[in-house]
């Protein structure tokens, strides 16, 4: 939302380009498409993931690009890693081409059938995918779920009000929540300082840079010193971790070009000629309207606001891959006023291999920033 999130992301530079099937990253396992790019002048057009990865037997016919997102939405159906399916190792490459394990040929059976479905009972639409069965297990779920005491059924649930807002109408509602645009039009820089706060009670130091429209630096040290950075210079996304810096791509870059925009979902309705409203949720107990925006791309957003104050509560960005959308969820709570608008001071950040509590301390706009710190720098930074 309105202040961005960076994960830490590690690059898995002792993986080649020969990662196979399910490339996916368990909790804490740096992810792979963070990898250097390849010192080469960009083909003519992008080759499909047959050509670009060895052993590939199934999705070969898809971009190269979009293989890795696909297997973290794979992993994140099944709640494993990339050690569920590929051989992995202590010491140099991980030979994640081999087909020595099980799972893996398990795997490739499991998206013949799921494809099968799909072409034979939905004219090929994508409407049962690997969550559909798994629901975050290794094991298909079989049973039918059983509410809670006191839960109250579907049918129970009260019909929406007739009288409820547009889309527009809303999202217009959050702008002047947050202070209003000619509030925010007088910010152009930010500067944040807190914690980041891991799902085991690890604790980081955390600084944000910000400038707008969408320069962003994130700088996270651990309890023993180490540093690592996520930028985005307007253009390109990176990362830097142990004295090495490197683009970064796939989902990683598009998240931290994402959380890079200075005054997130105040352009909705740029972004996204679709928009609509679900109608009402609950978000730590307390009611919100439910926006879905999507439109041209793999993007698109479930945005939680606040019926009451008309803040953004909750936003889930879905990334659609070639076997289903993979989901990432933010919540933001304790808004405070600062410099006449309106900012989350607690930011939660969850997705299958990460989550974290980002508490911020100090927020203070318009500082002096060099626009230097937000390019990839060379050697260490």
């Amino acid at each position: 939302m309105l202040i961005h999130f960076r994960r830490l992301s590690a690059c898995l530079a002792a993986i080649p380009m020969s990662i196979a099937l399910l490339a996916l990253t368990a909790r804490g396992t740096p992810r792979p498409e963070s990898f250097p790019r390849q010192a080469a002048a960009a083909p003519a057009a992008e080759q499909t993931a047959g050509q670009a990865f060895k052993n590939l037997q199934i999705l070969k016919e898809i971009p190269a690009s979009k293989l890795m997102p696909t297997m973290f939405f794979i992993a994140a159906s099944l709640g494993v890693g990339c050690d569920h399916c590929h051989v992995t190792s202590d010491s140099g490459p991980w030979p994640m081409e081999k087909d020595d394990k099980k799972e893996k040929q398990t795997a490739r059976e499991m998206m013949k059938m799921m494809q099968a479905i799909n072409d034979q009972n939905f004219s090929g639409r994508l409407e049962v995918t690997c969550a559909t069965c798994h629901a975050g297990h290794t094991e298909p779920v079989a049973l039918p779920p059983i509410p809670a005491l006191g839960a109250k059924h579907t049918e129970e649930k009260p019909a929406e009000a007739k009288d409820q807002p547009t889309a527009d109408q809303i999202l217009d509602r959050y702008v002047e929540a947050i202070g209003g645009a000619p509030a925010l039009a007088k910010l152009t820089t930010r500067s944040i300082k807190g914690a980041r706060v891991s799902e085991s009670g690890r604790t980081y130091t955390l600084e944000i840079v910000e400038k707008a429209p969408n320069l962003g630096l994130l700088t996270s040290t651990s309890p023993k010193g180490e540093v690592t950075r996520d930028g985005f210079d307007g253009a390109t996304a990176w990362n830097s971790s142990d004295g090495s810096a490197f683009p970064s791509q796939g989902l990683d870059g598009a998240r931290i070009a994402r959380d890079a925009q200075f005054f997130v979902d105040t352009d909705v309705k740029k972004r996204y000629p679709r928009r609509f409203v679900v109608g009402k949720d609950s978000i730590g107990g307390e009611d919100a309207y439910l926006v879905r925006a999507g439109g041209h791309g793999d993007v698109s957003e479930m945005l939680y606001f606040s019926v009451n104050s008309g803040l953004l509560l909750r936003r889930i960005v879905l990334t659609q891959t070639a076997l289903g959308r993979y989901d990432e969820q933010t919540d933001f709570s304790d808004y405070r006023d600062v410099d006449g608008v309106k900012l989350p001071f607690t930011v939660t950040r969850m997705e299958a291999a990460a989550r974290h509590t980002e508490k911020y301390s100090e927020i203070k706009h318009n500082v002096p920033v060099d626009d230097s710190i937000f390019h990839m720098s060379v050697g260490p930074k």
